[in-house]
């Protein structure tokens, strides 16, 4: 085996070491490419052979290649190269070209080092002409081979390896170390994974229940409910409807028209009902005993209702558009005005609240 047979095998394992801790971009899924190889072919196993066409001297080979990567395990790839040689007796000239076509294996992910691994397979065709000789001669030859791989850059991947050819006719095997760079296109990458992207809908407020009645504010006709009202489907508080009747007894001196302070809280209760329910009304009737004449009495009784009215304007602020008076005389006694104790009953003012109220029904 040459020196210079030594120099490519020792080429072939030291590159691989050397670039162990470069990064390599990754293989394509796919590609096409063209490229340029060199090789060189020991041809020792046909130095025994007498004729000079087939006892050659080893030599070195250069050739172009194509081929196309289907997918990340299959390469299929052509060559034709060219070779200067000359035989081992006469050290005549021959022209050897040669045209292959090989298909490879790989691994689609591993890596020894960035470098891929390949083995192939192939047929080769070999035109072999000797200067002098009446014709040439052709061989037909079956090799395998094995080498490793790597992406230098986005566009060539550079490769070397061994091949081990036998010629069909005559059965002798020669060996050949090759190096070459290969020019990519038509590549194609894994594609990403599609990113479906959802377009974030507008956030929606919960509904509202502002008054608290159970019923949302979109639904709600009555919407400022009081707390606590019972509603009906609406949010509408229910209600109910009730009649006031209030009464209220001042008793006076004989004779006299003067409320006296000991029915004052008793008449403040009254004005609390008529602030509370402001639709309501109060009647105020004068009330005698029967001493006197019935006209006088007429006109005590009216005075006695309107000395409660003014304690009702003025003391408690009620309107006395809402308050009616009436002198009753002496025509309606509530006791014997035999007895002076049934006399003191009589003289009296009767104060009467009427009126509807609607109220909001609680739950």
């Amino acid at each position: 085996m040459t020196h210079l047979y030594k120099f490519l095998l020792a080429g072939c394992v030291a590159l691989p070491l050397q670039t162990a801790q470069a990064e390599a971009p990754p293989f394509p899924i796919s590609y096409s490419f063209f490229g340029a190889e060199i090789s060189y072919v020991d041809s020792g196993n046909s130095r025994d052979k007498s004729s000079n066409i087939d006892n050659l001297a080893n030599y070195p080979e250069y050739g172009v290649t194509l081929g196309h990567q289907f997918n990340p395990n299959f390469t299929l790839m052509g060559a034709f190269t060219y070779g200067d040689a000359e035989t081992r007796t006469s050290d005549i000239d021959t022209d050897i070209l040669r045209g292959s076509l090989a298909g490879r294996i790989h691994p689609g992910k591993f890596r020894f080092a960035g470098w891929r691994p390949f083995a192939g397979a192939g047929y080769s065709y070999t035109d072999i002409d000797v200067d002098g000789a009446p014709s040439s001669k052709t061989e037909d030859g079956l090799y395998l081979e094995g080498g490793l791989q790597r992406m230098v850059s986005e566009r060539f991947v550079f490769e070397a390896g061994v091949r081990a050819r036998t010629e069909l006719e005559d059965g002798y095997v020669d060996g050949q170390a090759f190096a070459g760079v290969q020019f990519l296109f038509n590549q194609w990458y894994p594609q990403p994974p599609a990113v479906t992207t959802f377009e974030r809908p507008e956030p929606v407020e919960p509904p509202k229940d502002s008054d608290g009645d159970g019923v949302m504010d979109n639904r709600d006709l009555c919407p400022n409910t009081p707390r606590g009202a019972l509603v009906d489907s609406d949010g509408c508080a229910k209600k109910l409807t009730k009649e006031i009747k209030e009464t209220l007894y001042v008793e006076f001196d004989l004779d006299g028209t003067e409320v006296k302070r000991q029915y004052f809280d008793e008449i403040e209760k009254l004005a609390d009902l008529m602030t509370q329910y402001p639709t309501s009304r109060m009647l105020l009737e004068g009330h005698t005993d029967s001493s006197g004449s019935a006209s006088y009495n007429q006109n005590l009784s009216q005075s006695r209702a309107d000395s409660v009215m003014k304690v009702l304007v003025k003391e408690f602020d009620i309107s006395s558009a809402r308050i009616s008076t009436t002198g009753m005389g002496e025509s309606q006694p509530i006791a014997d005005n035999a007895t002076d104790e049934g006399r003191a009953q009589n003289r009296r003012v009767e104060a009467i609240l009427t009126g509807k109220h609607t109220e909001i029904m609680k739950k």
